[in-house]
């Protein structure tokens, strides 16, 4: 009899600690986070903003989950061509187009295109959304935050949405067209505007550090940069310039490359043509059919941080990403190039802190380039000034605050 309560009370107990196990298993669940991160391949900034996310995500956060989707499936025509293919067509064939589509875009026109591009993106992104069944959305690119939340409301009003302004300093109304949404953004410019101009309250407005790629963030020292510059066969001996514009390249290296053949410069030029083929294949030729200059060029690579650490200068677009990448790596900046409005901000940040300059005619860059490159003071001054610029790097709060957000 004794033995049979034994095991009576054994059993009890094995059932009592199942169960606390299961109620543990089950508040792990509850607590266990999904992320959607949604992007627009316009440009890289967008799309390498959520990827920095995402591995910050990895190493800070393993358990929770992260999905990154392009926001415009095939069959979206208005918004792949509006967006995707009149960006990559502006940024390589007509600079000054999509500019001029930013300075036109009042609220009416915002509306309009917002209302528009909804009836092609609204059904695809609900799909998405069951598909994944997120506990999180975060948007990366203006035109999916209103047609995320229809969306949202449809599949699941519980998800919790969030944007993620890849525009540092001067960022479109157009960003801020939902004022329920969490934003978070990069400046403390950028959350007035948002909320004297585009009246989105003070609480749905964060300032976070820039989202800085992992890469960048450790300093090379001298010697670093030797190994480096031996890795990729570049000299030791000469200073180098970088020529980069992001995914999209600069839309004038080849009138800059040019006039550095044509001027016989004495420092060596490193090209980073990105997705722009056509530039590259002719700057190939170029570097081939003279004995001048020493002309290295490449397409779209993965190891830019480490060619950004091996120059010492960098002529480029005013980007966010491509900027903040040269700047955290202790390097002046030559802005040839700037999208009206949305960069606007980038190229006068470099200039009010004396770490860059502004300089349109590529014919006047070589002259630019070659007075910074020779003066060693100016060199030493501009790392100090780097060192000392009023925005943070401290990527990993982001990630922080949105594990928070419940």
């Amino acid at each position: 009899m004794e033995r049979g309560f034994a095991q009576s009370v054994v059993k009890l107990l094995f059932i009592k600690c199942k169960i606390y196990l299961l109620g543990f298993s089950l508040l792990d669940m509850e607590k266990k986070r999904k992320f959607l991160f949604l992007y627009l391949d316009t440009g890289g900034g967008h799309k390498s903003s959520a990827n920095v996310l995402k591995n910050i995500f990895a190493e800070k956060y393993p358990e929770a989950e992260i999905v990154l989707e392009n926001g415009f499936n095939e069959s979206n025509i208005f918004g792949r061509l509006a967006f995707e293919d009149l960006y990559h067509f502006s940024m390589n064939f007509v600079p000054g187009l999509f500019s001029f589509i930013y300075r036109i875009g009042g609220r009416w026109f915002q509306t309009f295109i917002i209302k528009f591009l909804n009836l092609w993106t609204n059904g695809y992104l609900e799909k998405l959304i069951k598909k994944h069944n997120p506990t999180d959305v975060v948007c990366f690119h203006f035109a999916l935050g209103h047609a995320v939340r229809s969306a949202v409301r449809s599949a699941n009003p519980n998800i919790r949405i969030s944007m993620v302004v890849t525009d540092p300093f001067t960022a479109h109304s157009t960003w801020f067209y939902e004022p329920k949404t969490k934003y978070y953004v990069f400046s403390e410019q950028v959350k007035n505007y948002a909320q004297k101009k585009c009246h989105i309250p003070e609480e749905n407005l964060t300032v976070v550090p820039f989202l800085l790629n992992q890469k960048f963030r450790k300093l090379a020292t001298k010697e670093d940069v030797k190994v480096i510059r031996k890795k990729y066969n570049l000299p030791l001996d000469k200073k180098i310039v970088l020529l980069t514009g992001g995914g999209e390249g600069l839309p004038n290296m080849i009138p800059i490359v040019t006039d550095f053949v044509a001027r016989r410069v004495d420092f060596t030029v490193v090209v980073v043509c990105g997705r722009d083929i056509r530039t590259k294949a002719y700057l190939d030729i170029l570097s081939k059919a003279q004995k001048f200059v020493d002309i290295r060029v490449y397409g779209f690579i993965n190891f830019m941080d480490e060619i950004v650490k091996a120059c010492d200068c960098a002529v480029i677009k005013a980007g966010p990403a491509s900027l903040m990448d040269v700047l955290v790596s202790r390097k002046p900046v030559v802005i040839n190039h700037f999208i009206y409005g949305q960069e606007l901000g980038n190229v006068q940040f470099a200039i009010d802190n004396k770490v860059g300059i502004f300089v349109r005619k590529p014919k006047s860059i070589t002259k630019a380039v070659d007075i910074m490159l020779h003066d060693e003071e100016y060199l030493e001054k501009t790392s100090r000034q780097i060192e000392n610029l009023p925005i943070s790097f401290e990527s990993d709060k982001l990630a922080d605050l949105l594990m928070e957000n419940s």
